[in-house]
């Protein structure tokens, strides 16, 4: 009768820790979700900001492809089409209101400059490619890690795909 009891009470306690843990592991994902959240929130808010603004002044109808770029200034971009169904790119620096807009059948596309830096710089991860504007041109910004976990950044025209700067080995 004795062995009973104490079998059962070890089984109990045993379920009690799996209880425990698994309450750890909820609050752990939840916290983790908050956060990232938080930290999100500043994006997701220049992105409806930005869309909204390329929007209102019929630039696009809708938004497909959305970018961050952060250097001497913060630029936002979205891709989309406008009216007559035309991909549209739409640069807007930080705050401000000003819109610069490209014709993306006039230049690179996303796709087209991520192949391009893999084939010419061999990334071991692009972490950063986005529309902004180099000394009054619109450009790509990438930024990626070589092979030895160097960064680097390159800002390609947008036009030709021409590199018009290049920071490598930071």
């Amino acid at each position: 009768m004795e062995m009973r009891t104490m079998s059962r009470s070890r089984r109990r306690g045993h379920g009690r820790r799996w209880l425990i843990g698994l309450i750890v592991v909820l609050v752990l994902i939840a916290g983790g979700a908050t956060i990232a959240s938080i930290a999100l929130r500043p994006v997701n808010t220049a992105r409806e900001r930005v869309t909204e603004l390329a929007i209102k002044r019929n630039k696009i109808t809708s938004a497909t492809q959305f970018f961050r770029v952060s250097r001497q200034h913060t630029y936002y971009s979205v891709i989309g089409e406008n009216k007559q169904h035309q991909e549209i790119g739409v640069i807007v620096k930080d705050k401000s209101k000003k819109i610069t807009t490209v014709q993306m059948k006039n230049g690179l596309s996303a796709a087209e400059v991520r192949n391009l830096v893999k084939s010419k710089y061999q990334p071991k991860r692009i972490t950063s490619l986005g529309l902004a504007i180099y000394e009054q041109v619109p450009v790509w910004e990438v930024t990626f890690t070589d092979r030895q976990g160097n960064l680097n950044l390159i800002t390609f025209q947008f036009s030709d795909g021409k590199a018009v700067r290049t920071i490598q080995h930071l």
